[in-house]
């Protein structure tokens, strides 16, 4: 094994390559005017599977490497608490219409994966996926765990409509000329979880307080009430 492939098999290495990954990323979104469907996130996965095809690195390998970052990941959604904490006045003067949104949001997402699993006649675990497809990863695999579901399965879910709602989410509220920050925030919070934390903040950071909220709240209400539907059905 020559060197620079043996680069690959070293934590810290792998480390600085998913950073320079993800720097690489956002450099062509912003040069390239924020075309969305060119996200930081989804040109970093195409440079790192194609530096671990090239190197012959398993998954699994890269996977451990990493520790490091899924470490940090913690601390950073902790942290977005800060925005929120900033924005608690406006929070609480809106707390209806949030509440409201929420319980209308909620019921659409899993509503909709339920029917749709259904009418095209999808296996449990498919159905499992769709149901939490909307919920940040942590608290869908622990939805996925108590309800039957696979790992896998559920995180390709999260992570297709994570990418998917921050490619078109922006472009349907500048479509419907939404301009306050809390919508903004709050939709993209909802529909893309994390994914749409980290584009509201081209919102500014109230949206980023809203899109943490939108995110939390969304989770939190997965967590209770898809596993009570799943033992209806």
């Amino acid at each position: 094994m020559n060197q620079v492939t043996q680069l690959f098999f070293d934590p810290l290495a792998l480390v600085t390559l998913t950073v320079a990954a993800f720097a690489i990323g956002a450099w062509f979104y912003h040069r390239l005017g924020k075309v969305p469907v060119l996200q930081p996130v989804l040109i970093a996965i195409f440079i790192l599977v194609l530096l671990l095809k090239v190197s012959g690195l398993s998954y699994d390998r890269y996977w451990t490497g990493t520790t490091a970052l899924h470490f940090l990941l913690g601390p950073a959604i902790v942290a977005l608490a800060v925005p929120l904490y900033e924005n608690l006045r406006k929070a609480s003067s809106v707390i209806v219409p949030v509440m409201g949104m929420l319980f209308l949001a909620g019921a659409w997402v899993t509503g909709s994966a339920l029917l749709l699993g259904l009418l095209f006649h999808l296996d449990r675990l498919m159905l499992i996926s769709l149901t939490t497809k909307s919920v940040t990863v942590p608290i869908a695999l622990g939805i996925a765990e108590k309800i039957g579901g696979a790992a896998p399965l559920t995180i390709i879910g999260v992570f297709t409509t994570g990418m998917t709602g921050i490619m078109i989410t922006p472009t349907l509220l500048r479509w419907a000329r939404v301009k306050d920050p809390v919508v903004q925030g709050f939709t993209l919070g909802l529909t893309s979880h994390a994914f749409g934390v980290i584009t509201a903040v081209e919102f500014g950071t109230e949206a980023v307080a809203f899109a943490s909220l939108g995110m939390v709240l969304m989770g939190c209400a997965s967590a209770v009430l898809v596993p009570a539907i799943f033992r209806l059905i």
